[in-house]
């Protein structure tokens, strides 16, 4: 699958803006000249363009007043998540909002900016990466030579995906647990494209815990599942740990209860093996 090509200036201004009227409702010069440091003049110009741009799937009742979406409009070029609109209000900085948006996602483990940085050096390099990996099992820690191909941010930490030369297999790392590093030149022995379980994509069907009374199970279904009995979320096969882990999912209806567990990985038996985070320790 080809990659979509890089967005122009004009085009990633259109797509800020459709950040900003999806998740904000409207769209006026004001606020332009707040999130993106304009004059007045300028501000005007996108708000002409981006009208002219979307026609009928937006309004504006004068020529001064606030754009506003119609039932027509559907983003172009931004994606389906506020996550979109909490980095956009991010970047623009505190003095320019409006009011708070506050995000609680923690992450537990920091992470060296010199570590990382060898880290994406060894994943673009397609070279080898000599860690002095901890576990519980050796906190002392272990060296290792790894050679990365991706980093992943899970819900709590960061973890880099490479071969281990050890184990002859690709394994997880958590960044948080490397005490050093240092890029060791040789190419990988194994790419990316052999990576079988990062390839492969699992479908997750996730549903609400049916022990559930029926007004708890119908909120839970309108709350996490868009309202429908079930949802389908699709991840790499060596992320399901994580993400059975982050999403709290009940993987034996008998034995993950609620009120622990308010949400059941339906199709469980599918992935029996893959709950252990393959690790390196």
């Amino acid at each position: 699958m080809s990659k979509p090509a890089p967005r122009n200036p004009t085009q990633q201004r259109l797509r800020e803006m459709e950040v900003l009227l999806r998740w904000e409702g409207e769209l006026d010069n004001a606020r332009l000249r707040e999130v993106f440091g304009v004059q007045a003049v300028q501000a005007s110009r996108l708000l002409s363009a981006f009208v002219a741009a979307y026609g009928p799937a937006i309004t504006r009742v004068s020529p001064h007043a606030p754009v506003t979406p119609t039932k027509q409009f559907r983003p172009r070029l931004a994606g389906n998540s506020p996550d979109e609109y909490l980095r956009l209000v991010d970047s623009v900085g505190p003095l320019v909002r409006t009011f708070a948006v506050e995000d609680l996602r923690l992450d537990l483990s920091p992470v060296s900016s010199t570590l990382f940085a060898l880290a994406t050096k060894a994943c673009l390099k397609r070279v080898g990466l000599q860690i002095r990996y901890r576990s519980l099992s050796e906190p002392d820690g272990r060296d290792r030579l790894v050679y990365p191909h991706s980093l992943i941010r899970a819900a709590r930490r960061w973890h880099v995906r490479a071969w281990c030369t050890q184990r002859a297999a690709f394994r997880d790392y958590a960044l948080g647990r490397i005490s050093k590093g240092s890029i060791e030149g040789s190419p990988s022995p194994a790419t990316k494209e052999a990576d079988q379980h990062w390839n492969e994509m699992a479908k997750l069907e996730v549903v609400a815990h049916p022990a559930l009374p029926t007004g708890q199970l119908q909120l839970l279904q309108d709350e996490y599942l868009g309202g429908a009995t079930s949802r389908t979320v699709e991840v790499r096969r060596c992320l399901v740990g994580y993400t059975v882990q982050d999403l709290r999912l009940a993987t034996d209806a008998r034995r993950h209860m609620p009120p622990e567990f308010q949400l059941l990985l339906k199709n469980a038996a599918d992935f029996k093996d893959d709950f252990v985070v393959r690790s390196a320790a």
